[in-house]
């Protein structure tokens, strides 16, 4: 028995809904199926629980891609809303720069876990993971391992969901290019 469409979409977070639209303006049919029996949008949507709305995950979108942002304001030309970029940590009591500005965040951080900023990141660069595989790995050898734990640990794990251990060091690379 054939199916009834060319491809099956797994998911309808935003990759697999403009994976479906790019398919059918090319004249393709696709499926998409979601674990969830409401709601699409995956970890990019807005949750409304006793008339309080909660963003689910990271709502910001930004791409240095001509491409993917003109895809963008074609499928929701009148939702695109453009918006300067102010991203700040909130930390130990102090504001830090995102992506963190390396001579802010050691003058937040202080004289002695600056230097054990500067020894961890040392001992990163003379003893690299090699052929990281996860986020984790990745971002250690860039930063060392004790600015992973204050910046980037909990909340990449807070807005994916998953250990920073489960995600792919390729992903890492490749959103740090943008």
């Amino acid at each position: 028995m054939k199916p009834e469409f060319d491809a099956l979409i797994i998911g309808a977070g935003p990759a697999g809904l403009t994976a479906a639209y790019q398919l059918t303006k090319a004249g393709r049919s696709a499926l998409v199926i979601e674990q969830d029996p409401t709601f699409v949008g995956g970890i990019s949507r807005t949750a409304n629980y006793k008339d309080y709305l909660f963003d689910i995950g990271g709502h910001r979108f930004f791409s240095k891609s001509k491409e993917v942002v003109d895809l963008w304001d074609e499928i929701l030309p009148d939702d695109f809303v453009e918006r300067p970029r102010l991203s700040r940590i909130f930390y130990g009591d102090k504001f830090y720069s995102y992506p963190l500005n390396g001579f802010e965040a050691l003058r937040n951080l202080g004289l002695f876990e600056s230097a054990l900023c500067m020894l961890s990141y040392a001992y990163a660069k003379v003893r690299p993971i090699r052929d990281p595989k996860t986020f984790h790995q990745w971002v250690r050898n860039q930063f060392g391992e004790r600015l992973f734990s204050i910046f980037f640990k909990t909340y990449t794990e807070k807005v994916w969901g998953m250990s920073c251990d489960e995600i792919s060091a390729d992903w890492a690379a490749r959103s740090s290019r943008r």
